[in-house]
């Protein structure tokens, strides 16, 4: 191989790099401008709504990512790769993906109502919440994607599945909450709160409110 077998393709494809590459950056250029406005946009909701910084982090990386990958599709399509086997293979990987879910409908759902719970908050770390259908009660220390975890005045614990919570109906009393739902995500220990005080005993019946007066 000489370097005139090199240069010449060389010289053939510097007319088709300077025709792509502009378009190419205006595409990476729109799309890190596009990423910018979501965050901006997610965070002005955040703001005007009761929703903090830590409750859209999850929705900001999902389509962070999303811009992502479709401009290195569209990059890829002006420089003349095939993207009719990019886009079979993603419309792939998502049949397959949904089917996943399909499969495991209860991790899903049990997911989803995690979702739902750091968003609309019908409790926080700290509350003392009960489940009278269920007979459970206790403190909330720990949330993670599949259960909430409760402890007890005894120090025992109960591990409620997240979804119940839309099912059943819930006490709850403020306890001045340590963190957010939202927070305790991100944690890989439960809160340090203490257990609830037992039950105060019933108070006795008089014996001489029922005696007839003479």
């Amino acid at each position: 191989m000489t370097i005139e077998d090199i240069w010449v393709p060389l010289t053939n494809l510097l007319p088709v790099l300077a025709a792509t590459l502009p378009i190419a950056l205006l595409i990476v250029l729109g799309g890190v401008i596009l990423n910018a406005i979501i965050r901006r946009s997610l965070t002005l909701l955040a703001r005007r709504t009761s929703l903090s910084e830590a409750d859209i982090l999850p929705a900001r990386k999902v389509l962070s990512w999303l811009v992502r990958i479709i401009t290195v599709i569209i990059v890829l399509g002006v420089f003349g790769f095939e993207l009719g086997g990019i886009w079979s293979m993603i419309s792939t990987i998502l049949a397959m993906i949904a089917i996943g879910f399909v499969a495991v409908w209860s991790l899903l759902s049990h997911t989803s109502a995690t979702v739902l719970l750091v968003i609309v908050r019908p409790f926080q770390i700290g509350d003392d919440i009960a489940m009278p259908s269920e007979n459970v009660e206790g403190r909330v220390v720990d949330l993670n994607f599949f259960y909430t975890t409760l402890l007890t005045h005894d120090g025992s614990e109960w591990r409620i599945p997240n979804n119940l919570f839309f099912q059943k109906v819930v006490k709850r009393e403020r306890r001045g909450a340590t963190t957010t739902l939202a927070d305790q995500l991100n944690r890989t220990e439960p809160a340090a709160i203490s257990p609830p005080p037992p039950p105060k005993p019933a108070a006795p019946a008089d014996a001489s409110a029922g005696e007839p007066k003479g």
